[in-house]
């Protein structure tokens, strides 16, 4: 949740929440709170990376070739795979990629290849919406030419 909506969100919350707690109907603040909720998720604006998870289902890559590492760059490494942080947008595409671990970073090629990426949008309540996911693969060697 982003911090304006958050501040929304409080501040439409504010009566129900200064209310003294004896006097305070735990169905009339349930009912508020939600309606509240449902009032920022209207308003909410989906074009704005939110995290991934459990809602919202992750993006799922649709088009684009597997990452493939330099041989010379790999010889010290155990670990057989990669952790791949980005952002995808609603229009399929993923920006600001870090690689996580193992420490190979991502290389021109690599970089060329993650432009060629295309993803299905994640979902947030059956809607599409921009989000920051971790991505895993396996560590492949590139092809010596």
């Amino acid at each position: 949740m982003h911090m304006p909506g958050l501040v929304s969100l409080l501040l439409l919350s504010a009566p129900v929440l200064a209310a003294e707690p004896a006097t305070q109907d735990q169905a009339a603040f349930e009912a508020e709170l939600q309606r509240n909720l449902e009032a920022f998720e209207q308003n909410m604006d989906r074009s704005m990376p939110i995290p991934c998870g459990h809602p919202p289902m992750r993006p799922e890559r649709i088009k684009g070739e597997d990452l493939q590492f330099d041989p010379s760059r790999l010889t010290h490494i155990k670990k057989t795979t990669y952790q791949l942080r980005c952002t995808f947008h609603l229009d399929g595409t993923a920006t600001d990629c870090l690689m996580l671990t193992p420490g190979v970073g991502l290389d021109a090629k690599n970089r060329e290849t993650i432009k060629q990426w295309r993803f299905k949008p994640a979902l947030y309540k059956d809607k599409p919406t921009a989000t920051t996911c971790m991505l895993f693969g396996k560590l492949t060697p590139r092809p010596e030419n």
